[in-house]
């Protein structure tokens, strides 16, 4: 669910900014989820499952749930990084307005 949520912040962060930038929308907010599921799979799954060894199958609820808060952390690092080194170049920059 907590991935469910950040997904959804993430696509709609993305439309937000393409829109700004008179970008693509959709093609855009693809590209954030796909980068975002990206890099919580790669935390979920090649970070952490290894680490925990057996327990990544048998535990308790908490535990279960810093899995997710983590590999979603990353993913949103991951997401965050990708808009400011890739999406944020391209497009037109709005015009200030109110000066």
């Amino acid at each position: 669910m907590i991935g469910v949520i950040a997904t959804l912040l993430v696509v709609f962060w993305f439309y937000q900014t393409a829109q700004q930038r008179q970008l693509p929308s959709l093609q855009w907010m693809i590209g954030g989820a796909l980068v975002y599921y990206l890099g919580f799979a790669a935390a979920m799954y090649l970070a952490i499952r290894p680490l925990m060894g057996p327990a990544f199958k048998n535990h308790g609820f908490w535990l279960g749930l810093s899995f997710d808060i983590g590999s979603a952390l990353v993913g949103l690092l991951l997401a965050s990084l990708f808009r400011s080194k890739i999406m944020l170049k391209q497009g037109q920059i709005p015009p200030e307005s109110g000066t």
